[in-house]
């Protein structure tokens, strides 16, 4: 959970100062043009579906047992592409798997088999893998239908703890849990295995989750202690990420940071999630709809963003993040907020993005020590703050010494000058009078190709401002 200090700095004549502290850092949706868009998942966060028919139970090669509290691999002798399955006709509780192992071309399933299969009981945990690597914890395969629904814990739902690499999840409903939904991360111990040197967590996705109504955050990813956590044995420092990808989720009512990716130093991509009603505990040090942790880098990009008690998206990762084509509506305090934490790097990218009413102001900056950070081809409209501040409610930076390459932006405090084709429904696509159309800037060397919706970013003699290409 990553230090987060959210400090407004506003034109001279107004300076006003806020701090909120970090450790980690209405249902209607964006309706895409469905004639050009293939997209669901940003068509409106619905009620899951009615799942569809698992595999056999007589396809899998191992049927847990009720009532079983370890699957241990190397007991029932594992091996690469075997199938482990959930049978709804047993009742099951906590339970760990241990030592799943298979193949990155054989990876080792663990899913339901004729039926959905829903697993509610108290505890830390309710499923949990250790030692585990090159295998897959899914529900299914069709997107809104999840066949393992797990409930009920005193803390988390889903575990991916000692030493687990390689893994997928996907499909997985987690819900009405004592804090995160799913959490991703072996702590650093005085063990010299657990530690940064010997151990690294790689290419594992998360994927087509369902994630509601828990009391701490959605996902929780990753050790927020990127420089170090101080022990009896000394300071040792936790294992990074590379290779990580969060996309399809949809994670709403989350108590605190709806998803939460730290020490995620290579090939992170956060992408086509939907988060709704975050950090309904208001809790100022944990109230992020994405929170990019201390250590992590790459991109942040298409994700739907909408009404929360703090930031749309904030971003203490390696100063060298590309944040694009993100739609934030209603964020509770600012849209997008910035800090260099960690071995800051070239400076952020914030391009077409589109912040639809903050409570405060569209982007606050405070990102002081890298070279410049790029804000381009965004759209902002109603920052709350600009009663106070003027323009500098739209973007606004923490001293004289944030840098900012700053350049065909569209801010407004209407609407309606937008040309959207129904702001009221909440359908941000443009209607062709629209200002901002043909307005933005080059940015093809970003190779930022697609828009909101997947479509083709340049479309006609320019590029167009904000998420949505006319």
């Amino acid at each position: 959970m990553n230090l987060y200090f959210v400090v407004k700095a506003i034109r001279q004549t107004f300076i006003v100062l806020s701090v909120f502290l970090l450790t980690q850092c209405a249902d209607e949706d964006i309706k895409p043009d469905k004639s050009k868009s293939n997209d669901s998942s940003k068509e409106g966060i619905k009620a899951p579906a009615e799942n569809r028919a698992p595999i056999s139970c007589s396809s899998c090669t191992y049927i847990i047992p009720a009532g079983t509290k370890t699957v241990d691999g190397k007991q029932i002798g594992t091996k690469p592409g075997d199938v482990i399955c959930f049978n709804p006709a047993f009742k099951y509780g906590i339970i760990t798997f241990e030592n799943i192992e298979g193949t990155s071309q054989n990876p080792v399933t663990v899913t339901n088999c004729d039926g959905d299969v829903t697993i509610k009981t108290k505890g830390s945990f309710i499923v949990r893998f250790n030692n585990s690597k090159y295998f897959r914890f899914t529900g299914g395969d069709v997107d809104g239908r999840y066949g393992i629904k797990l409930t009920g814990s005193e803390s988390n739902g889903l575990v991916m703890g000692h030493l687990s690499t390689n893994f997928e999840v996907d499909h997985i409903e987690v819900y009405k849990v004592g804090f995160a939904g799913i959490m991703a991360k072996t702590d650093p111990t005085c063990d010299d295995v657990t530690i940064r040197e010997n151990f690294t967590m790689r290419d594992v996705s998360f994927h087509h989750n369902y994630i509601h109504d828990t009391h701490g955050e959605g996902f929780y990813i990753g050790h927020s202690s990127y420089g170090g956590k101080e022990l009896s044995c000394g300071m040792r420092m936790p294992h990074t990420i590379e290779n990580i990808k969060v996309y399809k989720n949809i994670v709403r009512n989350s108590g605190w940071d709806a998803i939460q990716v730290s020490s995620a130093t290579k090939g992170a991509a956060i992408f086509d999630n939907v988060v709704e009603n975050y950090a309904t505990q208001n809790k100022p040090a944990q109230s992020s709809g994405i929170c990019i942790g201390g250590g992590t880098g790459g991109s942040c990009y298409n994700n739907l963003i909408k009404k929360g008690n703090g930031p749309g998206i904030a971003v203490f990762g390696l100063a060298d993040n590309t944040i694009h084509n993100n739609v934030i509506i209603d964020a509770g305090t600012v849209g997008i907020f910035a800090d260099e934490r960690t071995e800051p790097g070239a400076g952020y990218r914030f391009i077409h993005n589109t912040i639809i009413n903050p409570k405060e102001q569209g982007m606050l900056i405070y990102a002081n020590e890298v070279p410049v950070n790029l804000v381009v081809n965004n759209i902002i409209v109603n920052p709350g703050y600009y009663s106070k501040a003027g323009n500098d409610a739209y973007v606004a930076r923490l001293g004289a010494s944030v840098k900012l390459d700053m350049s065909n932006n569209y801010f407004t405090q209407k609407i309606t000058d937008l040309k959207f084709v129904d702001a009221v429904e909440s359908d941000f696509r443009l209607i062709n009078t629209s200002p901002v159309i043909d307005k933005g800037r080059d940015v093809s060397k970003y190779k930022l190709t697609n828009d909101f919706y997947g479509e083709s970013r340049l479309k006609g003699s320019s590029y167009d401002i904000g998420a949505i290409e006319y």
